[in-house]
């Protein structure tokens, strides 16, 4: 008879997943290198929104630090399948919206048949601090499983369901070069607002070439499917290649079955075109000049105040497209301003 392989909780010391249905929980025990104060200023801020951080803490001696770890206090949920594939096991860090969410049975058919470890991070809930707990959590519970498995670094995504989504392609836009893509239920943010910038522009590359994002909301939850929406069309504005999704008949704000489960995880590990979309970036990269063009006109005309407003929120929509001209006009802006002149 075939084992049946449970959710199980393993430290950093896990030793080979044995078939059981009830296993001693384990804790996090080691924190991911990925977990700097630096990391997070530079990948999920704007640029110029990390720049006023640094100096900010820098003119107090102090640096940007995510919260203390602190080994035995967390424990993170992995489902681990009965056999690894040739390259290695997949890896999908799934962000839960509750602090303690089971991982439904019918998704553990698709798991087995792609090799695919779920590492879910406990206590990482819609009320938990985004910046000081929620990502840390997520990138410790990335680290836990590829200390311990054979993990196809191509086969590495994040996901998760409602407020654990629209932070799992929070991740994978700031960490490209981890994360192969997000797979998003019932929750998705339009880049360029609500405080997710487009990232830096070797990250944004990065991204560009292999991530997928795909966002799966219920033929029932309207608010989300509309979300959904508008987050594909910015995303494909910015010439990600790999944005994908559908809507499960007759589900409402809710993960999907098994099924549709299966065919996320098809459209997820679907690989991205190969060729770039030139016509794409160059209509973006004009775009983007356009507006720091109408930003200086309206420094050039004395509007310091005006220009700082225009500027901040040209920060908000580009991000990294638009640095390092943004970072020049911002200084010049400063010095412009009535209260900074001598």
């Amino acid at each position: 008879m075939r084992p049946t392989f449970a959710i199980v909780l393993l430290s950093a010391a896990l030793a080979a997943p044995a078939a059981a249905s009830t296993p001693a929980p384990q804790v996090l025990r080691e924190p991911s290198p990925l977990v700097r104060g630096d990391q997070f200023s530079r990948r999920l801020l704007s640029p110029l929104a990390a720049e006023d951080v640094h100096r900010f803490l820098q003119a107090g001696g102090r640096r940007l630090a995510p919260e203390a770890f602190v080994p035995g206090t967390d424990a993170v949920d992995l489902y681990v399948p009965a056999k690894a594939p040739p390259d290695g096991y997949g890896l999908l860090v799934f962000i839960p919206p509750a602090d303690d969410f089971p991982l439904p049975r019918d998704w553990h058919a698709a798991l087995e048949k792609r090799g695919l470890v779920v590492a879910m991070p406990r206590r990482a809930g819609n009320d938990a601090d985004v910046i000081g707990r929620r990502i840390p959590l997520a990138l410790h519970a990335h680290h836990l499983a590829t200390t311990n498995f054979a993990i196809d670094p191509a086969r590495v995504y994040v996901g998760g369901f409602s407020g654990g989504a629209r932070l799992a392609q929070r991740i994978a836009i700031a960490w490209p070069d981890v994360f192969r893509g997000s797979l998003q239920f019932a929750g998705s943010v339009v880049v360029g607002e609500n405080r997710l910038p487009p990232p830096l522009r070797e990250l944004l590359d990065l991204a560009r070439r292999h991530s997928r994002f795909v966002l799966v909301s219920g033929s029932l939850d309207l608010p989300n499917r509309r979300n959904d929406a508008e987050s594909r069309a910015r995303l494909e504005s910015l010439c990600f290649a790999g944005v994908r999704g559908f809507g499960p008949p007759r589900l409402d704000h809710w993960v999907p079955d098994g099924r549709a489960f299966a065919k996320a995880l098809e459209q997820l590990e679907a690989p991205v075109p190969d060729e770039a979309d030139d016509a794409c970036a160059s209509k973006l990269d004009a775009e983007v000049a356009q507006a720091l063009d109408a930003v200086e006109d309206q420094l050039a005309r004395g509007d310091a105040a005006g220009a700082r407003n225009a500027l901040t929120q040209l920060d908000d929509r580009f991000g990294g497209l638009a640095a390092p001209r943004s970072h020049e006009l911002a200084r010049r802006i400063m010095a412009a301003l009535p209260e900074n002149a001598d």
